[in-house]
């Protein structure tokens, strides 16, 4: 099951330093972090990438026999690493289709400058948030598959931050797209 865990992670990594570095070889700023957001907001914002890299490399020494916070599971139990394993594999899908929805629109953090176009369609038509979507039920699996302390706090953290940046990107789509936007709400849900 953890080999499995590292295997997706690498395939995360993938995508994501992929997508971006296409993007930024088309010209586009991919990284909006921190900028004219409150102290609270900009602190979350500039945590968020150590954070992931500190959990990646977490995964990554646990599953060669080196966790760099040790930290007992709490149950070892295989039939919850492969609910886990499941849960991780459907949000790499979903990010994945996020991803190609989004198109050249994909942005960390919330691009005030650049923001041109409501995206509605494909995999956005179902969940208004895949990409936070995904991270949710990434965060969890990984739980389930490592179930200790550093997993668990991570994933109630992250989830935390995450609900507060959808409403804070909600708050900037309704200002920016008005009327479309109340109905894109209506007819697509936060989460699911």
């Amino acid at each position: 099951m953890q080999m499995i865990a590292f295997i997706m992670l690498c395939a995360f990594w993938f995508l994501f330093m992929g997508r971006t570095v296409m993007l930024m070889l088309k010209g586009v700023r991919v990284f909006v972090l921190a900028k004219g957001k409150s102290l609270p907001e900009r602190i979350l914002e500039i945590i968020l990438m150590p954070a992931l890299v500190l959990w990646s490399l977490q995964i990554a020494f646990t599953v060669f026999g080196a966790p760099l916070l040790p930290a007992p599971l709490f149950w070892d139990m295989p039939i919850i690493g492969i609910i886990g394993v499941a849960q991780c594999g459907a949000g790499l899908l979903i990010f994945v289709c996020a991803l190609i929805s989004f198109g050249s629109s994909w942005r960390v953090g919330i691009d005030e400058e650049h923001s041109d176009r409501l995206v509605t369609g494909g995999i956005f038509a179902i969940s208004r948030n895949p990409i936070f979507l995904f991270m949710d039920l990434y965060f969890a699996g990984t739980f389930l598959i490592f179930p200790n302390w550093f997993f668990l706090a991570f994933f109630i953290l992250s989830a935390a931050g995450i609900h507060k940046q959808i409403l804070n990107e909600e708050k900037f789509l309704r200002a920016k797209f008005g009327g479309a936007y109340d109905e894109y709400t209506r007819k697509t849900r936060r989460y699911l």
